[in-house]
């Protein structure tokens, strides 16, 4: 009784210790879990925070190198105030960076010649750009219509002197979404951009917004209580440009957590802000779908107990059951045993036994420590101990079926006679049970197959595998590999032992070889002569570690021993004969100087994808690429030199147009270029941006500049290149009549902008 109380109290303290360490672990997952979302908030707010950084950064810097470029373009052309009108008129209607682009000389006068407008410049911005600097201002007051605008601005050279400068106005909005990270927690935070002091670039407002002023750090100093970081500890980090996080109080009842991060422009900063409620929201629903996920566990803990409970007594029952007709099994294989022609022999694997059963005039033997003991016993022939015991470990690892051919010296007192082994393997005794059968008959006749004639073949005897099937048995009767050839008694001919083949095969042509070795294309080749008799494909060769070609033919002969029909199928290596014919063919298609796709193969390629792949959905595109200028290089600097600067620019090409596109050379220094599956047609024009970036950036002698223009026009419903080609045609020749080193998309309907 006493004992029966102790076990029960030991349940109880069980039970309670479960419970207790249950509750312990949900409430250290809902700690952990606020902790994650908490951390996840502040990281995306981070990400926000750099995110916006970095689109400040991207835009201004790349209106500073627009306006390096405009600079080098009046460098180049001015030779009056009209070209200097005409220049930036024609780049004012083609680009949206700026709102304006105005020209101030040497006196500081600065001149909008499309409105006729002049003033005296009085900000010291323009003192820097005539001294030679380029920069970007901070916000001021503009005097041509008191807006507040930022000014990016460059010199402008000539001959080797500053003769003024070009200006471009960015108006500050209120509100300026372009340059805000557009992943703001769904609406549910607002960013400041500021300069230096503080005073606000641009914004972006919700709901949440508390500050709605001009000048964000002044707010942060005098207006907020601090909860985590200080006002000093802000100041502290700007003047370091450094990142930080702090949180603060506004009224009382305002909490927000800000994430503040430099911008490589000026000393400007970015301030992301959220509410803390956001984090206190996220965690509630946290530990509400938590509180849940504890009575539905629960709920699944007891029901899972009943199941548990109900199968444990039903896997009771059933092993009763099995025990019963595992009994009746062993005595049926005992019985069916008996009365086989084979010798039968039964392998403990626990004991290391095996017992021969009594067979004809010989009586039941049993060997102790059979397979450590295997060379005393002179079971087996010494040339096959090591398959045997090899074939043994094989079952012993849980393969099903073991079949092999050897000579047993200890039952047939002899070193001519052949047995057949098939073993399979009871699990549930831990035994394997084979048969021994006389298999003499069949290895005279391998062995006179394999003296046969047709094996002595020189063809055969080069091959560097091959292999018989038997088509009416539809059996494997002989293989050979690396010379050695093997006898293949049981082995059938099916799909497995052709993913033996497929399995060395390169990856695109495995499903070619198991199309070309199926048995029913292979009766069909001999009785109807329908299909080929050969096939070249690259198969793995794991003494070279690599992939070669070989050539598998296949062939048909009577058996001499019986005259049945077998398919004899043999490889031999080609790789050096197809290599040269893959180098010739790939002559035959690419230009010589730059290995680009010449115009024929070129032309093939895209007419057979238009006709092919094109759909409405795709955004597909060709381009035609022409050097400026080129002919000034090839005949100052020569010819040689020309076609190293072709050559680079077919490796610009190649790099950013290879993936998804073909590209080819046309003559001279044109190049075409057909892209094809593209992520948008946006995706497109920034390859066509890329390139022309790389190709100025080119290097050449004696101060030459290399440059190119590039003619592209978007797929439509298209089926030949020919269209394609004289639509490009027409926009290379607006880009070369606009200025050259640079691209334009042709439009049916209307001019498109460059």
């Amino acid at each position: 009784m006493i004992m029966r109380n102790k076990k029960k109290l030991l349940r109880i303290i069980v039970i309670v210790i479960l419970i207790v360490f249950t509750i312990f672990s949900f409430y250290d997952f809902i700690h952990l879990t606020n902790q994650f979302n908490t951390n996840t908030t502040l990281d995306h707010l981070k990400d926000v925070g750099k995110e916006t950084a970095n689109n400040y950064n991207q835009k201004f810097t790349t209106m500073s190198q627009y306006l390096k470029i405009t600079s080098r373009l009046i460098e180049e052309e001015y030779n009056s105030e009209k070209d200097i009108s005409d220049i930036l008129s024609n780049l004012e209607k083609n680009q949206i960076m700026f709102q304006r682009l105005w020209y101030v000389d040497n006196n500081k006068i600065v001149h909008n010649y499309k409105e006729k407008i002049e003033f005296k410049a009085v900000n010291n911005y323009v003192d820097l750009m005539l001294e030679g600097q380029s920069g970007i201002t901070d916000p001021f007051e503009s005097p041509y219509n008191h807006k507040l605008v930022i000014v990016v601005y460059n010199p402008i050279y000539k001959d080797g002197s500053i003769h003024g400068g070009i200006i471009g106005i960015v108006e500050i909005n209120d509100e300026n979404r372009d340059l805000i990270y557009n992943d703001v927690f769904n609406n549910e935070a607002y960013v400041f951009a500021t300069a230096s002091d503080g005073h606000i670039i641009s914004k972006i407002k919700n709901h949440n917004t508390i500050y709605d002023g001009d000048n964000y750090l002044e707010f942060l100093k005098s207006h907020v209580n601090y909860i985590d970081g200080s006002y000093e500890e802000i100041n502290d980090n700007i003047k370091k440009n450094k990142s930080g996080y702090v949180t603060y109080d506004y009224k009382s009842n305002q909490s927000r957590i800000v994430y503040y991060t430099p911008v490589k422009i000026n000393n400007w900063y970015v301030f992301t802000v959220i509410s803390r409620d956001i984090v206190i929201q996220k965690n509630e629903q946290t530990n509400h779908i938590a509180f849940m996920l504890i009575i539905k566990i629960i709920i699944v803990f007891i029901v899972l107990t009943i199941l548990i409970v109900l199968y444990f007594r039903k896997i009771n029952k059933i092993n009763k059951d099995i025990n019963k007709k595992l009994e009746a099994s062993n005595r049926k294989i005992d019985v069916i045993l008996k009365q086989t022609n084979d010798r039968i022999f039964e392998y403990s694997i626990d004991k290391d036994s095996l017992t021969l059963d009594a067979w004809n005039d010989y009586p039941k033997v049993m060997l102790n420590s059979f397979l450590s003991n295997l060379h005393n016993y002179n079971f087996v022939s010494k040339e096959h101990e090591n398959l045997l015991k090899e074939k043994f470990r094989e079952i012993i690892d849980n393969k099903n079926k073991i079949v092999f051919d050897a000579k047993f010296p200890y039952i047939s007192k002899d070193d001519k006679t052949w047995f057949h082994v098939s073993i399979i393997y009871i699990e549930e005794n831990h035994k394997l049970i084979g048969t021994l059968k006389n298999s003499t008959e069949e290895m005279e006749e391998y062995n006179i197959l394999l003296q046969d004639h047709m094996f002595k073949n020189a063809i055969y005897s080069n091959a560097l595998a091959m292999f018989a099937v038997n088509l009416k048995s539809k059996k494997v009767v002989i293989y050979q590999m690396d010379g050695y050839y093997h006898n293949a008694i049981d082995v059938e001919y099916n799909d497995q032992f052709i993913s033996i083949l497929e399995s060395k095969a390169y990856s695109s042509d495995k499903e070619r070889v198991k199309r070309f070795f199926n048995y029913d294309r292979i009766q069909n080749l001999y009785h109807h002569h329908e299909g080929i008799n050969r096939i070249d494909y690259r198969s793995y060769n794991e003494k070279l570690d690599k992939y070669v070609w070989i050539r598998y033919r296949i062939q048909f002969e009577r058996q001499s021993s019986n005259n049945e029909l077998l398919m004899i199928a043999y490889a031999n290596n080609i790789n050096e004969e197809k290599l040269k014919q893959l180098e010739n063919e790939f002559k035959a298609q690419r230009d010589g100087l730059t290995g680009l796709y010449n115009r024929q193969t070129f032309n093939q390629l895209v007419d057979t994808y238009l006709k092919n792949n094109n759909s409405a959905i795709c955004y597909n595109a060709y381009m035609i690429v022409d050097l400026d200028n080129f002919k000034k290089i090839n005949d100052t600097l020569g010819h040689s030199y020309g076609d190293q600067i072709i050559q680079k620019v077919a490796k610009i090409l190649e790099e950013n147009c290879y993936d998804n596109g073909y590209i080819g050379r046309f003559g001279g220094d044109e190049f075409v270029i057909f892209l094809y599956n593209q992520e948008s047609y946006a995706m497109i024009e920034n390859k066509a941006r890329q390139i022309l970036k790389q190709i100025d950036s080119i290097e050449i002698e004696r101060n030459f500049e290399c440059s190119a223009s590039i003619g592209i026009t978007f797929v439509k419903n298209e089926k030949s290149h020919s269209y394609l080609f004289d639509k490009c045609d027409q926009a290379l020749y607006v880009c070369k009549n606009s200025g050259k080193n640079r691209f334009y998309v042709f439009n049916d309907n209307e001019d498109t902008d460059l």
